[in-house]
């Protein structure tokens, strides 16, 4: 059958995707807040040592308040309190910053590749 303008008798069977994956989007996410969150984890390990990483919360360095939970959001609560202490004002270090978005970013493309290959 010979293709003419407006004869529309077959219409060839395609799939159009639109470049969105969920699985890759939901695996990038959980990727990315494991990511975040070991990164968070390792630099309490690097600052109070093995055994002082299982002594109670967070909490500031400065003023020794133990953090809320809110504060706790790897770069998202950097980045909300403007590196400082909530209560005394205190700078927290941007290598915590850099370590966790590096972290992120890794947690991310990894999810990303993983969500992607589960997808096929």
């Amino acid at each position: 059958m010979k293709h003419t303008p407006g004869n529309f008798t077959h219409v060839p069977n395609v799939t159009i995707r639109e470049g969105f994956d969920l699985y890759a989007a939901l695996t990038a996410l959980l990727g990315a807040a494991l990511g975040g969150t070991l990164a968070s984890y390792l630099g309490v390990v690097r600052d109070r040592g093995w055994a002082g990483s299982m002594e109670g919360r967070s909490r500031c360095d400065s003023c020794r308040r133990t953090l809320r939970w809110f504060e706790l959001v790897p770069v998202a609560s950097y980045l909300a309190l403007g590196g400082r202490c909530r209560t005394c004002a205190a700078g927290v270090p941007r290598v915590n910053l850099i370590r966790e978005a590096v972290a992120v970013a890794l947690g991310a493309g990894v999810g990303a590749a993983i969500g992607l290959a589960l997808s096929r």
